[in-house]
């Protein structure tokens, strides 16, 4: 009902009550004014009422115009940028576009590491040492463009102590570890051109953030690959897979991010190497290629086993350091995935170089480690390692040592190792420098042995 129609039915009643007291003489005037009060408040409620609902729809009018005000302004803004695309965290952040031919990931890893280590000196005293390092910091880009078939990686590391093969020096200043740019073809085959780490030995091949205990194993720091550049084809199938390529070098430092020739000199034979190949084979007896991605178990994985073979021929440029030597490796792997939080992996590795003017040399080695989930956080493990370096006849030129350990993981991301090694025999000389200070080892005095160290590392990935 309306408020003037409201307000007329009022009235018309107020009327008749007057009419009625005419009638009624004196007694009625008390009756009629009550009635008469009475309808006044009436009236003077309809009205509030009124007001009231007119102001709601009033505010409901204003609310929704902004809002429309609001997705106006929206729309303008997002006509501005590719529609619909997505952004979020799936181990790891990420921007893609909706129809998936555009993505950008971004992650990270940081290692914080304290060492102490005991090692006997030329006078058979004990030399303690311990400290802090920001082992490794690195930032990763990776991602797709114009279509999910071209893939690149660009990774910088800021590297307090020194990584396998790479140039970082101790002040922690930025280089280049992946820098490369993929292509998926049809059948299972692809091409990489850029700066990664040639298909040689598992347990360099297997990233740094995935590792079995605080640091990699002294063999494949002395024996494994470095970040090359080059070319490589890779084929795989469903429990197979090859890789093969050409690069400017496979192991060492002194090839990451260089030039096609020495620029300081101008002399070609200047470069360390002048050719090198390597081509790696891995044979998936069961299980699924993503869970040989990491060298820990899990306990949601399902029992795997997978075999790997690997060589590599490298000659070095006659004016360089590397003198003109040939370098002919072979190395074979083999990986048990038990199920259940157990896992099992081994590795071995021979190399003939062949020095100009000198004998050749045939280092060799072999490790095992193995690690297991005693519930759903603690993982424990054990590694041993045995190598001869050829340098000489005598012991200094081996090492044979073992490490324990555990890992406590506080989430996905965010695992704290702590391990011992012990060295019953130890490399010596700057051959193994690099190597040793890895695992947080010094060179030993020649025919000196039982040193050992304690690593505590805290790492997070995002």
């Amino acid at each position: 009902m309306s408020l003037t129609n409201r307000f007329g039915l009022v009235a018309g009643t107020t009327a008749l009550a007057i009419a009625g007291t005419a009638f009624g003489g004196a007694e009625s005037d008390n009756d009629a004014l009550a009635q008469i009060a009475e309808l006044k408040q009436e009236l003077a409620e309809l009205k509030q009422e009124n007001s009231q609902d007119w102001l709601t729809e009033q505010r409901s009018a204003e609310i929704r115009g902004i809002v429309q005000d609001v997705l106006a302004d929206a729309d303008t803004r997002t006509s501005l940028q590719s529609s619909g695309a997505m952004a979020g965290y799936n181990n790891g952040f990420f921007l893609a576009s909706p129809d998936g031919n555009f993505s950008l990931n971004v992650g990270g890893q940081v290692q914080i590491r304290w060492t102490m280590n005991m090692a006997k000196d030329a006078s058979n005293t004990q030399d303690s040492q311990w400290g802090f390092e920001n082992r490794r910091t690195k930032l990763d880009f990776s991602g797709n463009v114009f279509s999910k078939d071209w893939t690149y990686r660009v990774r910088a590391a800021f590297n307090q102590g020194a990584e396998q093969g790479s140039s970082q020096d101790a002040n922690g200043a930025a280089a280049l570890d992946f820098a490369y740019i993929e292509k998926a073809m049809e059948g299972g085959m692809s091409v990489r051109v850029g700066q990664f780490r040639a298909p040689w030995m598992r347990e360099v091949l297997v990233d740094s953030a995935y590792q079995l205990a605080a640091e990699r194993s002294i063999l494949s720091s002395l024996f494994g690959q470095g970040y090359s550049q080059g070319a490589q084809f890779g084929y795989e199938m469903d429990n197979m897979r090859f890789t093969a390529g050409a690069f400017d070098g496979i192991g060492g430092a002194n090839n990451n991010n260089t030039g096609w020739y020495n620029s300081a000199n101008t002399n070609w034979d200047n470069t360390p190497t002048n050719y090198a190949f390597a081509g790696r084979g891995e044979f998936k007896i069961s299980g699924d290629w993503s869970q040989f991605d990491s060298l820990s178990s899990s306990k949601t994985n399902e029992a795997g086993m997978m075999a790997g073979v690997a060589v590599v021929y490298e000659r070095g440029n006659k004016n360089s350091a590397a003198d003109g030597t040939k370098s002919f490796g072979v190395t074979g792997d083999f990986t048990w995935d038990f199920g259940g939080g157990a896992t099992l992996f081994a590795s071995g590795v021979w190399v003939n170089n062949d020095l100009q003017g000198s004998s050749s040399k045939n280092p060799w080695g072999a490790t095992v480690q193995g690690g297991y989930f005693v519930n759903d956080d603690i993982e424990l493990f054990a590694r041993y390692e045995y190598i001869d370096f050829d340098v000489d006849n005598s012991d200094t030129s081996k090492y044979n040592g073992f490490t324990v350990g555990a890992n406590y993981f506080f989430a996905a991301g965010v695992k704290f190792t702590a391990d011992f090694t012990y060295n019953m025999k130890s490399l010596s000389g700057n051959s193994a420098q690099a190597a040793l200070n890895g695992a947080g080892l010094r060179t030993d005095a020649p025919g000196k042995d039982g040193q050992w160290a304690i690593r505590a590392q805290l790492q997070l990935l995002f």
